[in-house]
């Protein structure tokens, strides 16, 4: 069974300005030791997935940016959203198109291009976990990442029983608690953080979003614009009966702010000098 990833870069990078800026934002800024982080992601999965099945989801304004950085992707592997609708709308038009060109019903992990990860091998061993699963199991996968502080900006996931060897069922989402809830969450052990990393068939994706987001499960490029603009967890994770999550402790950040930056090494106040 065919593997693939779809990697999203099409984001602004709001939370990091003056540092990105909407033509060269957070994805594309070579801050890590004159790497990107959408160059740093389409690497990390290159030891499970061959180039050919590389995807980037972005739009119209960053595909050229994206080719450039990922000159080993073919041209057809940028696939650009007609206009910004968030999450949801994205990656069902793109899993569809990866579908329809890899044939086979693929197993997709679909990935943020700017976050960071410190163990990479780690998310190598995960990520090759959670495709097994999902390629021999009805189920939509999630890697929820080990809580390490009971921050309040990010989502949770409430781990329920065990599926599988690694594999537990979810049980609920929750989106940015207070700071009591969050501590209540860690305290019980059973939570992880939601860092949006899925992995699914195509035709188990394609069937859950048809019973959750049936509107969504009908897109094309010509709909595009009609669609509703909402993130995949609120139109499909949150609703389905059937997800499962394995989690992942590899040093883990969404880099959404320069403390946190300044955490994965970057020397954020030497950059911000130079601008």
């Amino acid at each position: 069974m065919t593997r693939a990833a779809l990697i999203l870069a099409g984001g602004a990078g709001t939370r990091l300005r003056p540092l990105s800026s909407d033509e060269n934002p957070k994805q594309f800024l070579r801050i890590f030791d004159g790497v990107s982080l959408l160059e740093k992601t389409a690497s990390r999965v290159a030891p499970l997935v061959p180039p050919e099945s590389i995807f980037i989801s972005t739009n119209d304004q960053y595909a050229a940016k994206c080719a450039s950085f990922l000159p080993e992707l073919p041209k057809v592997n940028i696939l650009t959203e007609p206009a910004r609708r968030n999450t949801a709308p994205a990656i069902a038009l793109c899993c569809f198109a990866i579908d329809a060109i890899t044939g086979g019903d693929p197993v997709i992990a679909v990935l943020a291009s700017d976050h960071y990860i410190a163990d990479e091998d780690e998310f190598v061993r995960v990520l090759d976990r959670a495709y097994e699963f999902a390629a021999n199991n009805d189920y939509l996968v999630t890697i929820g990442i080990e809580p390490t502080e009971p921050n309040t900006g990010y989502g949770y996931l409430q781990l329920g029983d065990g599926i599988a060897p690694g594999i537990t069922a979810v049980e609920r989402f929750t989106e940015k608690p207070s700071r009591e809830t969050a501590e209540e969450f860690l305290a019980a052990g059973n939570y992880a953080w939601n860092a949006s990393m899925f992995v699914w068939r195509a035709s188990v994706f394609r069937r859950a979003l048809e019973a959750a987001a049936p509107e969504i499960a009908h897109v094309t490029r010509e709909t595009y614009e009609a669609m509703p603009s909402i993130s995949i967890d609120y139109a499909l994770m949150e609703k389905a009966p059937r997800v499962a999550a394995i989690r992942g402790d590899f040093g883990w950040s969404d880099v959404g702010s320069f403390e946190a930056l300044e955490r994965a090494g970057v020397p954020v106040k030497e950059l911000l000098k130079t601008m």
